[in-house]
């Protein structure tokens, strides 16, 4: 076996070790509060001109997308009542406590830079584009069309690169995952002023 191989290997398990971490319904309600905190501050600091998350380039932004992508595709064991699912901890928001999609947005605004969209966009796709996991799908889309509906036609400049995305997830087999996909395109359509139909083909 050559060292690459065996790096490669090694790398496999540890990512595999990240996917099948799991967590106490305590550690699940901390997070889902610390979402909240995080959604709240953020458009705190939207509403000021995002004078905090832009200090300093682009550290503090990447410090936080990094984390909040990984946690967009995270599994989550059932822990009973009480405890969040995965879609309660990444897409809905329940009892006034966080979710990622909202922190997610939350950093979207505050950062109010296309360039800082650009890896927030490509993120969130990859998200939709799970093979294996709809519920990482839906969560993905979920979020897209927040982002979509909350920065509106500033947006708009990102909807190239997701076409290919939501043409396939048109065709998912979930039809919530399709209806979602169908709102981006109709909501996009409307702030663009023109259809999409033939870039969707």
């Amino acid at each position: 076996m050559t060292s690459r191989s065996k790096t490669s290997g090694s790398k496999k398990q540890r990512l595999e070790g990240i996917e099948s971490n799991s967590y106490d319904a305590p550690t699940l309600l901390s997070l889902q509060a610390m979402m909240k905190c995080l959604e709240v501050s953020l458009r705190s600091d939207a509403h000021e001109g995002g004078s905090w998350l832009q200090d300093g380039e682009s550290e503090r932004f990447d410090l936080l997308m990094t984390p909040l992508g990984k946690l967009l595709s995270c599994r989550i064991k059932d822990h009973g009542p009480g405890a969040p699912s995965f879609r309660e901890l990444v897409q809905v928001q329940k009892e006034n406590r966080g979710c990622v999609v909202d922190a997610i947005v939350a950093l979207a605004l505050a950062a109010g830079d296309e360039q800082k969209w650009k890896p927030l966009n490509h993120m969130v796709l990859e998200a939709c584009s799970h093979e294996t996991r709809p519920e990482v799908r839906k969560a993905g889309i979920t979020c897209l069309l927040s982002l979509i509906q909350s920065i509106g036609e500033e947006y708009m400049v990102l909807i190239p690169e997701c076409l290919p995305v939501l043409s396939e997830l048109l065709e998912d087999a979930d039809e919530e995952i399709a209806g979602l996909t169908q709102e981006c395109i109709s909501m996009s359509e409307e702030l663009l002023g023109e259809s999409l139909e033939d870039s969707l083909r």
